[in-house]
């Protein structure tokens, strides 16, 4: 390419041609790559590091060797909180007031957005007002329906009487008729003798005494008083004899046609009398199937009343989107509404992020079967430096087709600086490997590159360009740029320059 490589770049590819297989990946290839391509942009020394000077001393030095380090897969991702909502009204309305804005704390239920609401207040009116009037119809057809019920139970009550009443006239009839028919039998016409004979004795005896005591009113020998008294009895016992007469000539001549005619219509004036309580009876009962008209009434006007109920129920939760609460405790990311517009059913208002944060990364599907809910797992965050100790929250079941991964979501401590939106690595676990480990303080970038100090056999110290790897603890995974057996400059690397000696060395 026309420059020359000076001994610092010779040194660092030689190293970077003798490092293990097993580091050789690709950031190795990279760095390897960069380093050919820029080889005269690397940084010059500096006139410090050029002058070999005096020896140089108070460096602690540390002889690099490979050791075993978990093998992980790095899975890059980004943060992002549990809960996520982008609040909108349901409802349309003029905005009134936005309480919040961008990165404010909210609580549960903390009123956010509020929209006019006088419509929606009418409208809760009108559908309260509407089930009120559906109640009082309720009220009504219960009513009716009790006062129908009860008259109906007295009317078929009446008619069940009258229809006896009819039924008992009947018979009476029915057994005065068959008497008739029957007529008179002969112990009824010797009774009738007898009673005539016993009648006509009467007359004689009463005569007799009448004769006695007129001849005796007439001597003034007994008041005329009971002349009377004789007179009377003596009419009384003609008279006896004169019915008595005429019951033995009716037993003797039997019923008389005019009598059964008579017996005959009284039956059928009877049992026309019954034909027609039975219909009143029918009637009562027919009347009694109005219960069931009322009844369907009832449940009509408490279907209504239902439907009332319902429709205030939809009209108060309408009144209540006027009104934009926090669904969960979290932050405000974003405002995108402010008093005096016009909100519509579906326009974001706000965005609102809540719950622990996550690092959502995309894992193979050969490494997915190594994790499950729970397993702890190490996360390093770019803007933030930080390494974090996260835990496995969720794995998502359903892969991409495409890219053959799976969605890893991965719970960050709360004492953590990640923010939403942060890129961040994951680091799966998937055995152990051989790996070389330096001091942090010992590597220092600059300009996009990683340096170290490096000391050959002959004690001088050299600039070392590497690559490096992930951090463990307070150590730097190198992957390329030193082999194991190399000595380094582990503390006091300020002091040291390239090309001068170690005092002592």
């Amino acid at each position: 390419m026309g420059h020359r490589l000076n001994g610092q770049l010779y040194e660092s590819l030689r190293q970077i041609a003798a490092s293990p297989k097993q580091i050789m990946d690709k950031r190795t290839l990279w760095g390897g790559l960069l380093l050919a391509v820029a080889g005269c942009s690397a940084p010059k020394p500096t006139p410090a590091e050029l002058s070999a000077g005096e020896p140089v001393s108070g460096l602690t030095l540390e002889t690099v060797s490979e050791t075993s380090i978990p093998e992980v897969y790095e899975a890059s991702g980004a943060v992002r909180a549990q809960l996520n909502a982008t609040l909108s009204s349901k409802v349309m309305g003029r905005v009134t007031s936005v309480s919040v804005r961008e990165g404010d704390d909210v609580r549960l239920g903390q009123l956010l957005v509020s929209l006019d609401s006088r419509e929606l207040s009418s409208g809760v009116e009108a559908a309260n007002a509407n089930l009120n009037a559906s109640l009082a119809g309720v009220r009504t057809a219960e009513t009716m329906r009790a006062l129908e019920s009860k008259s109906s139970v007295a009317r078929i009550a009446q008619a069940e009487a009258q229809v006896a009443m009819a039924q008992a006239n009947v018979n009476a009839s029915q057994a005065k008729l068959d008497l008739a028919l029957a007529g008179p039998r002969t112990q009824e016409k010797a009774q009738a003798r007898l009673a005539l004979e016993q009648a006509e004795s009467n007359v004689r005896l009463a005569k007799t005494r009448l004769d006695r005591v007129a001849s005796l009113a007439s001597q003034g020998a007994i008041p005329k008083k009971e002349l009377d008294v004789a007179q009377n009895a003596y009419e009384l016992a003609v008279a006896q004899r004169d019915s008595a007469a005429e019951a033995l000539r009716i037993a003797q001549e039997g019923t008389r046609t005019e009598d059964l005619r008579a017996a005959r219509e009284a039956v059928q004036q009877a049992q026309a009398g019954l034909t027609q309580a039975q219909a009143g009876l029918a009637q009562a009962r027919a009347s009694a199937l109005n219960n069931r008209v009322r009844e369907s009434e009832v449940q009509g006007a408490r279907a209504q009343a239902t439907q009332m109920k319902a429709a205030l129920g939809s009209a108060r939760v309408s009144l209540a989107y006027a009104s934009v609460p926090a669904p969960f405790a979290g932050r405000i990311v974003a405002r995108l509404v402010d008093p005096g517009a016009m909100a519509t059913p579906g326009s974001p208002l706000l965005t609102l992020e809540g719950g622990r944060l996550r690092l959502e990364a995309s894992i193979p599907e050969k490494h997915i079967g190594r994790l499950k809910v729970g397993d702890p797992i190490s996360v390093h965050i770019d803007a933030t430096g930080a390494d974090l100790q996260g835990k496995v929250d969720e794995v998502v079941p359903q892969g991409e087709r495409a890219s053959h991964t799976f969605l890893v979501k991965i719970a960050l401590p709360e004492e953590g600086e990640a923010r939403s939106g942060m890129f961040g690595r994951a680091f799966v676990p998937l055995g152990e490997t051989k790996a070389i480990l330096v001091p942090k303080q010992a590597a220092w970038q600059k300009e996009g590159l990683w340096y170290i100090f490096a000391v050959n056999a002959e004690g001088t110290i050299r600039l070392r360009l590497i690559t490096t790897g992930r951090t463990l603890g307070e150590r730097l995974q190198v992957l390329s740029g030193l082999a194991p057996g190399d000595r380094i400059v582990a503390r006091g690397r300020e002091n040291a320059r390239d090309g001068a000696k170690v005092a002592g060395q």
